[in-house]
């Protein structure tokens, strides 16, 4: 039997209409950047965008936002419609995909770019039938028909490269310990039902379950598999095996078998984003308690800096990202954008742009990045306030603190009870020094470090 050459029509080459802006086809990012570059276009773009993607919300963006931008454009040496899109594709609780993105550019009249998007996404609709044909096809279809169509031979192609990223003899025998059936943890969600829906993030979303007699919490991954999504998946699963720390979450399971899905155990209080807010009912955090989860968060980041020969850079440490068991001990979770080396440059910036420090958003990682994130994390401890608010005065927390230029007395969260004056200075004065500068911010670690200073003021907290 003699085996058809297989040709890949155009279409396989494209998008999906959900897949998010920051992680579209480069060739598509360099012809949307030099449309809306055309008379400014990203400008009334920017000025359309609302919070979450959520028409009934209000804008996202003000004029200091704007001008931010092209004050980042002159010193990057970079245009101003891709330092745009890279912001806004990846802020904020729900990130834009490029229906969103093609809709609005369509209201704005910004035709060339809304067709530019247009002529390379397809719907979900049509994916779906794709793989309701795939399913149907026999490889013999493939094989031994001379006049079979393009469309049978692209779906073969996906099917065989769907199956070797997800089968691969090399993941079995890695992760043969760890792994679990994809319809176990499908039963156990009733079908990844919204209903046990707990969260949803950049990479997928959180459902929880009951496995074994033990609550989880399970990642899945988004349903249509990217070969760079799955490396990013096994690089998550790579680094936390490595870990062995009270203050890093811990991995169960996991399961590739379908769809790729990532099984940790489940945190009873949820994240300190939510936790501060007093969301989901959650009672109100203490200031010493919040003191404690701010050293618990600094252990860990001691221990990934630190515990290997090359450390590892987390890269997104935020409140979100922090997750508090039954009896509030913090958990650093989220290693998908982690990175292995300090002083390192990236072409590819990525995490949470309230939390970035400024060499960041050029590609520049270091220990010293996760520091800076750190230190917005103790001021949302000391405060209170949440990380990003458009409608206050500078949106981001670290702007709107150094601009209301409040003292200590009248910034401290008066919910978490009285704080002792003398240790809510020292906590803001450290939070100052995390987001310094980078030669002026210490190291999570050492004699000097952030770890030993909080752990100095825990000690005369427990006096």
């Amino acid at each position: 039997m003699t085996l058809k050459p297989i040709t890949i029509p155009t279409y396989l080459l494209m998008m999906l209409e959900t897949t998010e802006v920051r992680k579209m086809d480069a060739t598509l990012k360099f012809e949307l950047v030099n449309l809306l570059d055309i008379n400014d276009g990203w400008k009334l773009l920017m000025a359309a965008v609302t919070i979450d993607c959520d028409p009934t919300k209000s804008r996202k963006y003000t004029f200091d936002h704007l001008k931010l931008i092209e004050m980042a454009s002159q010193t990057q040496r970079r245009s101003c419609s891709e330092i745009f899109l890279e912001e806004w594709g990846t802020s904020g609780h729900i990130r834009p995909n490029l229906k969103i993105l093609m809709d609005l550019l369509f209201e704005l009249k910004l035709i060339r770019a809304a067709e530019c998007i247009a002529s390379k996404i397809i719907s979900d609709k049509t994916i779906g039938k794709l793989e309701t044909s795939m399913n149907l096809l026999e490889v013999d279809e493939y094989t031994n028909n001379d006049n079979s169509e393009d469309c049978k031979s692209t779906l073969f192609a996906h099917q065989l490269k769907t199956r070797s990223i997800l089968n691969d003899d090399e993941c079995n025998a890695r992760f043969n310990k760890i792994k679990l059936p994809y319809k176990y943890l499908s039963n156990a969600t009733n079908g990844f039902s919204d209903s046990c829906l707990i969260g949803a993030g950049g990479f997928g979303k959180v459902f929880k379950a009951k496995l074994i007699n033990q609550i989880v919490a399970i990642k899945l991954m988004e349903k249509i598999i990217e070969e760079k999504d799955f490396k990013q998946y096994l690089n998550e699963i790579d680094i936390v095996l490595k870990f062995k720390h009270d203050n890093l979450l811990p991995l169960i399971a996991i399961s590739y078998d379908e769809q790729p899905c990532v099984v940790y155990r489940f945190m009873e209080n949820g994240s300190l984003l939510d936790c501060i807010a007093c969301k989901n009912r959650s009672s109100i955090l203490d200031w010493k308690r919040r003191i404690k989860i701010g050293t618990d968060v600094a252990s860990g980041l001691v221990y990934l800096h630190t515990a290997f020969e090359t450390p590892f850079i987390h890269r997104d440490i935020k409140s979100a990202n922090i997750l508090l068991d039954d009896k509030f001990i913090a958990k650093i979770g989220d290693f998908g954008l982690t990175r292995i080396g300090d002083h390192t440059m990236t072409s590819v910036v990525l995490g949470t742009s309230a939390y970035m420090s400024p060499e960041a958003f050029r590609g520049d990682i270091s220990m010293k990045i996760d520091v800076f994130s750190f230190g917005v994390v103790l001021l949302e401890l000391l405060t209170g306030l949440p990380p990003y608010d458009e409608c206050r005065t500078g949106c981001d927390l670290l702007t709107h603190i150094s601009e209301i230029e409040c003292p200590i007395e009248e910034l401290s969260d008066k919910r978490a009870g009285n704080w002792n004056d003398s240790i809510a200075i020292k906590i803001y004065d450290l939070a100052n020094l995390c987001t310094a500068t980078k030669t002026r911010r210490p190291f999570m670690h050492g004699q000097e470090g952030v770890f030993e200073f909080l752990k100095n003021i825990q000690s005369e907290i427990d006096v």
